[in-house]
């Protein structure tokens, strides 16, 4: 069976052995030491120049948490409006409330600056206090993927909670499986998780 793999990629060669290793797409961000914070313009148009897959771009001002100060939500704004007017497919970001809740007015803010373009709401959803209404309310915003560790350390060992987002999401949005996945273990973690997509920095 072929699966869909989305490819985390910090720089111009990581983009083209994506490519040339069959994933079927790429986030693109910088700063993996820090878990990924929003690419350069530079990097982004380059990649896009090599690219022969859809990219989506991780928006996330900083390393460290996921509670964003008005500032750093304008930012944000900023970058998708710069960066939307380029071929990028999609975008990555995700914002939490002091209390590990989805920050609901912060994510509509930057919904409405994508434009309707995809969001995926990133790994902050791992952090979250209540797994089953921070799904729901990530649908409600109109995020089209949500990736996600299952709420543990990484995809394998939250493989059955995935599940469980899995069936309820019920098709209203594509959970990516991801943190920790190898070619050792990506066979498994897609049988027992039901995902439909997966995410990592060493697919291949």
């Amino acid at each position: 069976m072929k699966l869909y793999l989305e490819s985390c990629c910090t720089n111009l060669e990581e983009v083209k052995e994506a490519c040339d290793n069959g994933a079927s797409r790429i986030e693109l961000c910088e700063r993996i030491d820090l878990g990924g914070v929003t690419p350069s313009k530079e990097l982004l148009m380059d990649s896009l120049s090599v690219s022969t897959i859809p990219i989506n771009v991780m928006i996330r001002p900083r390393g460290g948490n996921f509670v964003y100060s008005e500032d750093e939500i304008n930012r944000m704004i900023e970058d998708i409006q710069t960066f939307k007017s380029l071929p990028v497919n999609g975008f990555v970001f995700g914002c939490l409330t002091p209390e590990n809740e989805v920050d609901i007015p912060a994510m509509k803010k930057l919904m409405e600056a994508v434009s309707g373009k995809p969001v995926t709401f990133h790994r902050a959803f791992d952090e979250v206090s209540n797994p089953e209404k921070a799904l729901e309310e990530i649908i409600d915003l109109g995020c089209s993927h949500l990736l996600t560790s299952g709420n543990c350390e990484d995809a394998f060992t939250g493989r059955f909670n995935i599940a469980k987002l899995v069936e309820q999401a019920a098709g209203r949005i594509t959970v990516i499986a991801g943190k920790g996945i190898r070619p050792q273990n990506l066979r498994q973690t897609a049988l027992d998780s039901k995902a439909p997509q997966f995410h990592g920095t060493s697919l291949f």
